[in-house]
């Protein structure tokens, strides 16, 4: 990383020097304009670490491979702000863009739902129950 990308904090207290390196990267951002709506499930964080920002990607329609553009940091009716490495590729027309959500803060559960079966034998033969089973999954 280039002397831009560093900051350098000098603490003097008590006769004693501490030298303090905190990396970071030079941020830039960038602004997708789309003709259509926008999915609504898009969301923005412009915090500081962006908790719950979605992460927009891009697939070149050139060279067909798959590229970060960043946090989406603003959203309008046809418009999407994000955060972008200085150095990143940009998106160009015709590129196809999508997003993905952090797994940390969008999941769902099956937290207070349930359900209730009732199972009844209405043959007057010897009837054997082989197994009862149940699929639970996320959704968002």
């Amino acid at each position: 990383m280039d002397q831009a990308g560093l900051l350098f904090v000098y603490i003097e207290q008590f006769g004693l020097q501490i030298q303090i390196k905190f990396l970071f990267k030079i941020m830039a951002t960038v602004t997708l304009t789309f003709t259509n709506p926008l999915n609504v499930s898009l969301q923005a964080n412009n915090t500081n670490g962006y908790p719950g920002a979605d992460i927009v990607f891009f697939k070149d329609s050139e060279d067909n491979k798959i590229y970060k553009v960043g946090p989406c940091i603003a959203i309008s009716e046809n418009t999407i702000t994000c955060d972008i490495e200085d150095d990143a590729k940009r998106p160009g027309n015709g590129d196809f863009i999508f997003f993905t959500k952090k797994k940390e803060i969008n999941t769902t559960g099956i937290i207070g739902y349930f359900a209730e079966v009732d199972m009844e034998v209405t043959s007057t033969t010897k009837k054997e129950l082989f197994a009862v089973n149940s699929e639970v999954f996320l959704s968002s």
